[in-house]
């Protein structure tokens, strides 16, 4: 099979589009559509629902599509790491992280560890998070770094804690508790609330309702979304509460959208790094190691 189909499988699932996917991929729709009816004759099954607009993957295109990601996704690995190899032996470390606010810190990290291993290059690619411990297992990336709840009881996952923080409201400048300087828990379940779904962040969607339960409240969901744009449509146009991180920067003015603290709440968080723990990779322990120093500073 050419991997080239995987790519235009992928590429088809997330654009929803014959047309889109062929401009991408820089070849005609014709092709697109023969490599497409190519897969399903070698699966003998049909992939794509051609009728529905936009178009929709049938149960098995479903299956499919993950596990041509998990494949697409260990076949660049396994190019960068030739590439790598071919530029003068230098190893080779991969880096995976969920959310923005999970590396802020480490990406200031970065500059000086690189320049105390010139030999060891470091690729960053962001994943959803419920991906994280599995493309980990997987073996696909070296490093993870994220919040703890995605490592907990995943066999072979070694993990060291690396920050903490606080869950904010968040909040559009039409709700009644914008201009409060902190939200209570009473106030805070009066409100129907907004988060991303568990097909976006796995388990954390079930303890972030843990957390509302533990707070002596049952959560209003009104709306489960696939990511932080859309969720940010939905606090500011439906007025909507979402919980994001203390260290999350909101690219609007504050006068429009505000991050509120929330009082005596159980919605925290802690960032962890975790990796196999028999990864025989060279870079991994001094990458490990001088991280927890520098975060111990």
């Amino acid at each position: 099979m050419n991997i080239e189909k995987i790519k235009y499988f992928i590429d088809l699932v997330e654009c929803r589009n014959f047309t889109e996917t062929a401009k991408k991929n820089f070849v005609s729709q014709t092709t697109i559509s023969q490599q497409i009816a190519s897969l399903e004759k070698e699966f003998d099954v049909k992939l794509i629902n051609r009728k529905q607009i936009p178009i929709e993957p049938t149960k098995a295109g479903w299956l499919f599509y993950g596990e041509a990601l998990v494949l697409w996704k260990q076949y660049n690995h396994m190019k960068t790491k030739m590439a790598s190899f071919q530029r003068e032996h230098c190893q080779f470390l991969s880096i995976e992280y969920s959310a923005l606010t999970d590396i802020q810190q480490l990406l200031r990290f970065i500059p000086a560890f690189k320049e105390a291993n010139r030999n060891i290059h470091l690729e960053l690619s962001k994943v959803l998070l419920k991906n994280i411990s599995e493309f980990l297992q997987r073996g696909l990336y070296d490093v993870a770094i994220a919040v703890d709840s995605e490592f907990k009881d995943k066999d072979g996952i070694r993990t060291h804690p690396l920050y903490k923080g606080r869950y904010c409201a968040v909040v559009s400048y039409q709700h009644p508790l914008f201009h409060h300087d902190a939200i209570t828990k009473e106030e805070l379940y009066q409100y129907p609330l907004i988060m991303l779904n568990s097909t976006a962040i796995g388990s954390s969607y079930y303890l972030m309702i843990q957390n509302a339960i533990e707070d002596g409240y049952e959560p209003n969901i009104l709306r489960a979304v696939d990511d932080v744009e859309t969720e940010l449509f939905h606090i500011i146009t439906e007025n909507l509460i979402g919980f994001f991180p203390e260290n999350y920067h909101l690219a609007y003015p504050h006068d429009e959208v505000r991050l509120i603290p929330l009082v005596d709440s159980h919605h925290t968080f802690k960032v962890e790094i975790g990796y196999l723990a028999d990864n025989a990779n060279p870079a991994l322990q001094p990458f490990v190691n001088q991280l927890l120093d520098w975060f111990s500073q």
